[in-house]
């Protein structure tokens, strides 16, 4: 079985990072793996054979659209396999110049998702981002972690914070989707310290939210942390809280079930399913999620024991492998 996964740009975010992770996977479990994409992932893809070629220029584009579809013809793969909105939007353009089965992964909300409609298979994120989906022929494949063994940090030492404080933690884009002012005004009466990890188009406002509050000792804003980091300080933590708008899939969420450690989130992708009820929250609502915060830290020996099977669920849901195999499944039953 040949194979081909498809990158569209050329960013560097979890749907990147996702099809890094699978491909090289899918190489060690000796599928005939090759990816298309820009020259800037060559080295991320390890052993797996690379086809540069830049897709971030435009799907409409047409002598683009005639090298993909030469490289294709050529290659005469399986199983093309597109991730995200833009590479499945130009490859159903060339569907019908091609024998390949198309697989398209469907990542994020997004308002068009018609090129999903003509593809042979949908792979969805989360059940909730494939419920307008019509094609009948779509699973849900959670997004895999690596999962490894995580130590836990002194923050308190790290990041000069009183060693007496509640520490709450987000890691994400500074921009509106995630409401990250709505998570800064919820901390103003609470005694608790929040360490906010991410870069974006926000950041100077959200800086300037916590000063009008006069809360700027209860943040610790930190632009960028390495993987390794970000895990450390998760596990680290008391409560990991996501306060998005909309989520295709969180690596954070999975990622700090993995590690044990209790989060609040709103009603985005499959969490509440995960989870349950009583640890969602409004997008819009600080009052809200300040109420459960401070519940959750003079409740946090209960709240642990609450976790705990949602915690044994992410260790048998959100992993490399369980995603790796459900996918191969995925081609075998469309390449017989």
């Amino acid at each position: 079985m040949k194979v081909v996964q498809i990158l569209g740009g050329a960013e560097d975010g979890g749907l990147e990072k996702h099809t890094i992770e699978l491909s090289n996977s899918l190489y060690e479990k000796g599928i005939d793996i090759s990816v298309i994409a820009h020259k800037k992932f060559r080295d991320d893809f390890k052993k797996v054979n690379f086809i540069e070629l830049d897709l971030s220029k435009g799907r409409n584009n047409p002598f683009l659209l005639y090298k993909l579809y030469k490289i294709l013809k050529k290659e005469n793969f399986d199983i093309i396999h597109t991730q995200g909105n833009k590479a499945t939007d130009m490859i159903v353009k060339l569907k019908s110049f091609l024998k390949s089965k198309i697989v398209s992964t469907l990542h994020s909300y997004k308002k068009n998702i018609k090129g999903f409609e003509k593809a042979d298979f949908v792979i969805t994120v989360s059940d909730k981002i494939g419920e307008k989906l019509k094609n009948k022929n779509k699973t849900t494949i959670y997004n895999g972690i690596k999962q490894e063994e995580i130590k836990q940090i002194n923050l308190h030492e790290k990041y000069t914070i009183q060693k007496d404080k509640f520490i709450i933690c987000s890691v994400g884009r500074l921009v509106d989707v995630k409401r990250y002012d709505v998570l800064i005004r919820s901390i103003k009466n609470i005694d608790v310290h929040l360490i906010l990890v991410g870069k974006g188009k926000r950041e100077q406002e959200l800086k300037n939210l916590s000063k009008d509050l006069n809360i700027e000792n209860k943040i610790t804003f930190i632009e960028e942390l390495e993987n390794k980091e970000v895990k450390e300080l998760i596990s680290s933590s008391k409560l990991y809280v996501i306060t998005s708008q909309r989520e295709g899939f969180s690596y954070t969420f999975a990622e700090s079930l993995v590690l044990k450690t209790p989060l609040l989130s709103t009603d985005v992708a499959d969490i509440k399913k995960t989870i349950g009820e009583k640890y969602i929250v409004p997008f819009d609502d600080p009052k809200k999620l300040s109420e459960k915060i401070e519940s959750i830290k003079l409740n946090y020996d209960i709240i642990l024991k609450d976790f705990k099977a949602s915690f044994c669920f992410a260790k048998e849901e959100f992993n490399i492998s369980k995603m790796v195999d459900k996918t191969i499944y995925t081609y075998r039953r469309l390449s017989t």
